[in-house]
């Protein structure tokens, strides 16, 4: 009667005992094959601390010792609800507060990203613009298609903006109705649209065409640098 009484508190004091010290594979093995019921190992694993591999390798080995389905689950959650280790390049300071240097490199990025949002919002692309152009009178000269020497004094002397052919895809519409009086008389009429087909400037005569396609430009600019 004595010994029955024995081998009842040492398995009672078995999970204590092992409490005591970090759990692994290794120490399941030994529970089990020293014929604690699959209760009492499960709770012991479940009180103590410790250090589990469960790759399929090592539950194998763990089933080949002769631990049930339920042992070996136990060891399953107990190593996933383990707190994860922190990685070694990640240290945490004092009291929860974030590392000076993981902090300075967070504000970094933060900023470099407000900054390039800013840039952007500060630098839009360039205005799209489509040109149309009507030319009258009497000489062979008025029969030419002027928009192309309008496009032609764009880009000399616009840089900053883009001319399309695609009138719905523009964002501003140059309009120039140029009248040929004599050989040597013209007369250039220009205005400026916006996508919306508003005017942004009055109607401009006189001047060679070169002139008003540099006060277009102006004006298609600054209305873009508003937006």
């Amino acid at each position: 009667m004595r010994k029955f009484f024995v081998a009842v508190a040492l398995l009672a004091s078995g999970p204590l005992l092992a409490a005591q010290q970090a759990m692994n594979n290794d120490s399941v093995v030994k529970l089990v094959k020293a014929g604690l019921s699959d209760d009492l190992v499960v709770s012991t694993i479940n009180a103590s601390p410790g250090t589990y591999n469960t790759s399929a390798d090592s539950l194998i080995a763990l089933k080949t010792a002769g631990a049930s389905d339920k042992v070996i689950s136990a060891v399953v959650l107990k190593s996933s609800s383990s707190p994860a280790q922190p990685a070694a390049s990640a240290t945490s300071a004092p009291d929860g507060q974030t590392n000076p240097g993981q902090q300075t490199q967070s504000s970094t990025a933060m900023q470099g990203q407000e900054q390039e949002q800013q840039s952007s919002a500060q630098m839009p692309g360039k205005p799209r613009v489509f040109l149309e152009a009507s030319s009258k009178g009497p000489n062979r000269n008025a029969d030419r298609d002027q928009s192309m020497e309008m496009s032609k004094d764009l880009e000399k002397d616009c840089p900053g903006v883009r001319v399309t052919i695609n009138q719905q895809m523009a964002d501003y519409t140059i309009q120039l109705n140029h009248i040929e009086v004599g050989l040597l008389v013209r007369d250039n009429q220009i205005q400026v649209a916006n996508k919306d087909g508003e005017l942004i400037s009055k109607t401009k005569e006189g001047g060679s065409i070169a002139g008003g396609m540099k006060k277009a430009c102006e004006l298609v600019l600054a209305d873009w640098a508003k937006k």
